[in-house]
């Protein structure tokens, strides 16, 4: 096996080993690495890919993060997508690679999030390093089967959720796709959601190009009550994965339970695009009381489905000395 640095010509070829790997997921893909670098301190990216002869087995899309002081990180967000059977060896050739382009770049250390879950049974492979308290995509999800009809969809999910969505109809919410030129209403709703719930937004232009750069594999819908635009939802289809990854709800029309409508559309959405699993992307750690992601764990739980918990993220430093530094100016800003 021998590692190569892949271009855009390359996109498409990655794209298909992606979607047809265990672990595979959008986060790994061409377009997933330009988006990613139309957010401001995130200027490069580059995916590394892994042959057998000239059969791609294996693959890494690795983002660029500054972290000031003209040095950087990198990220490795669901990766690395690593051949059955031999992974140790895979994974050590990639790692090489990452250091190579580390040297070239000043990056202190590779930061790794899983898309494998934990306790993957992989012939006692672990990937090592050090693991990290710190993740931007979630450790722990919740998914849906979609194999299933609407029918036993609605059946096990808790009294709560089909209550509510039929609140919603009563209300009659109406959900519809809405494209880029829904994308200003909808951002006026998701700064007043995120003033509400005290999270991270980025410029509303990010949510263009996120439609934008996509395309089909991400779309943007909207719920209405009486003409006026109260919630979105902003979902990904990739590799049978259907994935929630924005919602927006107004505080008026609250009593229509718009959320509940818009989950419940993305979800036969998800079905009508021939995924199997619908993803809500994100909820609390079971038992963890407190948790940033209590509340919205409450709401994604009533639509049911199964927890999946992703092996821990994990850092393998380059250089110690700007490490030990990037811990302490994370420390000293995070006890102000």
């Amino acid at each position: 096996m021998h590692v190569e640095p892949l271009d855009s010509s390359d996109s498409a070829r990655l794209d298909a080993f992606v979607a047809e790997h265990p672990w595979g997921s959008i986060e790994q893909t061409w377009a997933w690495g330009e988006l990613q670098t139309r957010i401001p301190g995130r200027p490069a990216f580059r995916v590394f890919g892994l042959f057998d002869g000239e059969k791609l087995v294996g693959s890494m899309l690795v983002i660029r993060q500054a972290m000031g002081f003209r040095k950087s990180w990198l990220w490795a967000p669901r990766g690395p997508l690593l051949p059955a059977g031999q992974e140790a060896e895979a994974w050590k050739l990639l790692q090489e690679a990452c250091r190579n382009w580390a040297r070239l770049g000043g990056d202190v250390f590779l930061r790794v999030e899983p898309g494998f879950e934990a306790g993957a049974e992989m012939g006692g492979f672990d990937l090592g390093g050090r693991v990290s308290a710190e993740a931007y995509v979630p450790g722990h999800t919740l998914v849906l089967d979609l194999t299933v009809s609407e029918k036993a969809l609605l059946e096990q999910m808790a009294q709560k959720g089909r209550y509510n969505i039929k609140v919603a109809e009563k209300h009659n919410v109406k959900v519809t796709e809405g494209g880029l030129g829904a994308v200003a209403g909808f951002y006026e709703v998701f700064r007043e959601t995120a003033g509400r719930d005290g999270f991270h937004l980025h410029k509303e232009e990010f949510y263009r190009e996120f439609l934008e750069i996509l395309g089909e594999r991400a779309a943007l819908y909207v719920a209405h009550v009486e003409g006026e635009l109260v919630g979105g939802l902003m979902a990904t289809f990739f590799g049978g994965r259907a994935t929630y990854y924005f919602g927006a709800s107004a505080g008026k029309h609250r009593e229509a339970m718009a959320p509940y409508a818009l989950q419940w559309h993305a979800i036969q959405e998800g079905k009508r695009r021939g995924c199997q699993v619908y993803d809500f992307f994100g909820i609390a750690p079971e038992g963890a009381e407190g948790h940033g992601l209590a509340g919205v764990t409450q709401f994604k739980t009533r639509f049911g489905g199964k927890r999946v918990n992703f092996a821990e993220a994990r850092t393998f430093v380059f250089h110690r000395g700007w490490w030990l530094l990037y811990r302490l100016g994370k420390y000293w800003r995070h006890s102000r």
